[in-house]
């Protein structure tokens, strides 16, 4: 196949397209962007704050802090209430399974790791085979209290 002159000529101009042009490119298309940006601010704006008025106008009157329901439709103060009452107590017992779930894990937690305690390994390391033997040894231990004890003992013997 042989290529005429035009597409020698369309070939070269692709080829010759380098990292100046693309980065020229960019930049262009960046600022149509910027420029498309700038000119939509402002009724952008003007239109959240014309929401923001609206939303704030239509919201019902409040009393006080408790949440504030609007009967819309066909429905009654009564559905209202019943609805409350089903959403209060669903929001009652997610807390209760999820602490039931977390008392859950750590029950499990704690009985896997305490399976996998060799004692008898513990007892090598630390040197103590008993805990009588940790108790005997307390340098804390008020041994006054056990001589002062058997004095008092003795006193209301003799008198």
């Amino acid at each position: 196949m042989t290529l005429n002159q035009e597409d020698k000529s369309t070939v070269s101009t692709s080829a010759g397209y380098g990292k100046s042009n693309a980065l020229l490119d960019f930049l262009g298309c960046s600022y149509r962007a910027t420029v498309r940006l700038f000119k939509t601010l402002p009724s952008r704006i003007i239109n959240s704050v014309k929401r923001k008025i609206k939303e704030y106008r239509n919201r019902p009157k409040r009393t006080d802090i408790s949440r504030v329901y609007v009967v819309v439709g066909y429905t009654t103060k009564k559905r209202v209430d019943e609805k409350f009452n089903a959403e209060r107590r669903m929001m009652i017992i997610r807390r209760g399974l999820l602490i039931l779930i977390f008392l859950l894990i750590i029950f499990i937690a704690v009985n896997r790791f305490t399976e996998m305690i060799n004692y008898g390994e513990l007892s090598q390391i630390f040197g103590v085979d008993s805990f009588g033997e940790v108790v005997e040894n307390d340098p804390f231990a008020d041994r006054t209290t056990q001589n002062t004890s058997v004095v008092v003992a003795e006193m209301t013997e003799s008198t």
